[in-house]
């Protein structure tokens, strides 16, 4: 299982920069900028008020991101992954997130 980073703040799932899904999932691809977490849930103030569990380094990912080279019968298999937020983003969907670690 990749070890997970998250740098997207406004997701009710991230707690600490780490995840607390057990699994998630990556969709898009062909570029970096078209991939995203599709598990992404916008926070609405409450911080992190569906973690329900301990988060961990380790995350099992479904990797649905077209043309990515970590993609192996759509499980990521990266040791490291990085989902952040786009740069000027509000982070209120799915699209306004991307896997850092995505290679064509």
């Amino acid at each position: 299982m990749p070890i997970l980073n998250c740098s997207v703040q406004k997701c009710n799932y991230n707690r600490e920069g780490l995840c607390c899904l057990r699994s998630i999932d990556v969709s898009g691809g062909m570029t970096k900028d078209n991939t995203c977490c599709a598990s992404f849930s916008p926070s609405h103030g409450a911080s992190n008020s569906m973690c329900s569990s301990n988060p961990s380094t380790h995350t099992d990912i479904k990797c649905l991101a077209k043309d990515c080279h970590y993609n192996e019968s759509a499980k990521c298999t990266a040791q490291k992954v990085s989902i952040c937020e786009c740069t000027d983003c509000r982070c209120t969907s799915c699209s306004d997130t991307k896997c850092d670690t995505f290679k064509k």
